[in-house]
């Protein structure tokens, strides 16, 4: 008989426990601050008047990277660069920063 009690309250604990990992995964799952982002990125060509500064062109550089996107080339003769960012910084960037002659999907790979 008292094994059987110690039985019941192991199984009492183990059901107790089971529900409240349950209902703690549901919350969780409902609204995770930790969910993958999902806007969706593309690849863009940016390009400056020639006339800009590189801190202009720096700046723009690093809302990019603080936003999540990556800088994958640079030019030189031409002052800009080619960055992968998400579409809705697009239109950010275009209405911070006036130095910007052109911001165009790139087409290639």
């Amino acid at each position: 008989m008292f094994f059987e009690r110690k039985k019941i309250l192991f199984l009492a604990i183990v059901f107790m426990i089971f529900c409240i990992l349950a209902a703690t995964s549901e919350l969780i799952t409902e609204s995770s601050p930790f969910e993958e982002d999902k806007t969706e990125t593309k690849k863009y060509i940016i390009t400056f008047y020639s006339g800009v500064s590189e801190e202009t062109i720096n700046n723009v550089k690093e809302q990019v990277v603080n936003s999540g996107g990556i800088i994958y080339q640079e030019f030189f003769i031409i002052k800009g660069f080619a960055a992968k960012m998400k579409v809705p910084l697009v239109h950010t960037l275009t209405k911070d920063f006036s130095n910007i002659l052109s911001m165009e999907e790139d087409s290639v790979g």
